[in-house]
């Protein structure tokens, strides 16, 4: 292996989204996979490193490929495995929530958790509670950062140990897939890189990565065809239909999917006389056939071999994630950082104007303004289940377009506050003391319909981060746009000068 770089440490670190790796840090982990590869060509398969370490797999989603290479790559590097996939016979069939399940993981003496969810951002929720590292096996349509490396690491051996100045092709599912998403995002980091695909629209790259890797210098190049694409590739990256992710009829999706697999799908005829290598994150659709049988036994076909360089991958980030690492005695205590959210946006508590008409005449209590207009009827049967028995006035202001809910309630906990979130974004908290406003504020909580944030029973705090004067959410990352029209620019942007500059792990 080349010189170590001194200042590049993995030591528990987590392993969340490809993106908070640099490019020296993704370089030299494609030197510490060859290290491993080297190793396995000269014989030497199994080591002693990591001395009965133990891997914790939480796999809330079935899992046979990234599973068994996780557990692999423990087990020739002298760990042990444990953990679960699928949720069948494990207590999240009794409704356990992330929190728990990930503290009691630690509590049977995990040194590292690797865990997928069908959750956008649940597995930086469950960083963010253990003091272990923990890695993410894919999360929801976001990522899956440990099949980007591998799908580097594959290009790097076969281009020479250079990932710049790479020409890659992208095919299949580009709308639904996270290890598009995730590759596309890596391969950013390098110089010179194309990538060009060819797809119908409702499969079609989606705009905000086309957008990122603009803004990164990448040439993103669309095409009518498919052959138009692998006769300009070194690399052609084809992946299956993700039915599961799609929204609408299953049974449509899927017909609508194979006549277009009809134009897109990978053959023999349509391989034949071009110098790429194929890849694929596997499984292949055996129904679907996105890939041809005949394509397996062409010289093109390399995913087999992509599949194996998980291991070696896997190693390398397991070997440098736990390196020197000693077990430190389990205490049960939750990081406190995670207790509340940072999703409260302050608002400029006004003079009291229009005597009667709006917050002014309730002694105490909640004050719901600014809510979508004619939702309030909405939120209100929202409050009674949330709160059970309390006066509610609602009411709909025609001449000012005005929603507002005024209740005697004088707390709403989180769930609450998401429940009204969930029927009309961004609405003003007023909580009144003595006929008073008291503290004022706008709730946030993240759009992404699969954030993790807005499943209920998690009691997952919002918490949100700024990124080149965005907003954007903690978990899964998207952007939030604050659409309150009566918030003025100075209190946005005192909001945003609370916020941290980047996703700053907690607990560890």
């Amino acid at each position: 292996m080349k010189k170590k770089v001194e200042q590049i440490s993995f030591k528990a670190r987590d392993i969340i989204s490809i993106q908070d790796l640099t490019r020296e840090e993704i370089l030299y982990l494609m030197e510490k996979g060859k290290d491993m590869y080297t190793e396995e060509q000269s014989g030497n398969r199994y080591t002693n490193s990591l001395g009965k370490k133990v891997l914790f797999h939480a796999f809330y989603q079935d899992s046979t490929r990234t599973i068994n290479s996780f557990n692999a790559a423990m087990q020739e590097l002298g760990g042990i495995v444990r953990g679960f996939s699928g949720k069948e016979g494990t207590s999240v069939m009794k409704k356990e929530c992330i929190r728990d399940t990930i503290v009691m993981a630690e509590a049977t003496h995990a040194d590292i958790i690797v865990m997928r969810h069908p959750k956008d951002g649940s597995v930086q929720w469950a960083a963010d509670v253990a003091h272990v590292p923990v890695i993410n096996g894919g999360d929801g349509t976001n990522e899956h950062p440990t099949q980007a490396l591998l799908d580097l690491f594959t290009m790097y051996l076969i281009n020479n140990d250079k990932l710049d100045n790479v020409n890659v092709g992208i095919g299949g599912d580009l709308a639904h897939g996270r290890t598009i998403r995730s590759l596309c995002a890596a391969l950013s980091n390098f110089d010179d890189i194309t990538i060009r695909w060819a797809a119908d629209d409702i499969l079609g790259m989606p705009d905000d990565v086309t957008r990122c890797l603009k803004k990164r210098n990448v040439a993103v190049i669309r095409h009518k065809q498919v052959k138009d694409v692998l006769r300009q590739v070194m690399f052609y990256y084809m992946t299956r239909p993700q039915f599961e992710m799609m929204s609408g009829n299953p049974v449509e999706n899927q017909k609508k999917i194979l006549k277009l697999l009809d134009v897109y799908r990978i053959t023999l005829e349509k391989i034949t006389g071009h110098n790429f290598k194929l890849m694929h994150p596997l499984p292949v659709n055996s129904e679907t056939r996105e890939i041809d049988y005949q394509v397996y036994f062409s010289a093109q076909q390399h995913f087999f071999t992509q599949a194996e360089n998980g291991v070696f991958m896997r190693k390398a980030l397991l070997d440098e994630i736990l390196e020197g690492t000693i077990y430190e005695r389990f205490t049960g205590i939750l990081p406190d950082e995670i207790r509340i959210g940072n999703n409260r946006l302050k608002r400029r508590i006004k003079a009291r104007r229009k005597e009667g008409r709006f917050i002014d005449n309730i002694h105490g209590g909640i004050v719901l303004d600014h809510l979508m207009p004619k939702t309030e009827d909405k939120v209100k049967e929202t409050l009674k289940l949330a709160c059970g028995d309390c006066d509610i006035i609602s009411a709909y202001l025609h001449d000012s377009d005005k929603s507002f809910v005024k209740t005697s309630v004088t707390y709403l906990d989180e769930r609450g506050l998401k429940m009204v979130c969930m029927c009309s974004p961004d609405p003003t908290v007023n909580i009144i003391h003595n006929g008073h406003v008291h503290e004022k504020y706008v709730y946030l909580l993240c759009r992404n319909d699969n954030c993790i944030t807005r499943v209920l029973e998690e009691d997952v705090p919002p918490r949100f981060y700024k990124d080149d004067g965005n907003i954007k959410c903690r978990y899964c990352r998207h952007t939030y746009e604050v659409s309150n029209p009566n918030m003025a620019q100075f209190e946005r942007k005192h909001f945003l000068a609370t916020l941290p500059s980047s996703v700053i792990p907690v607990g560890k």
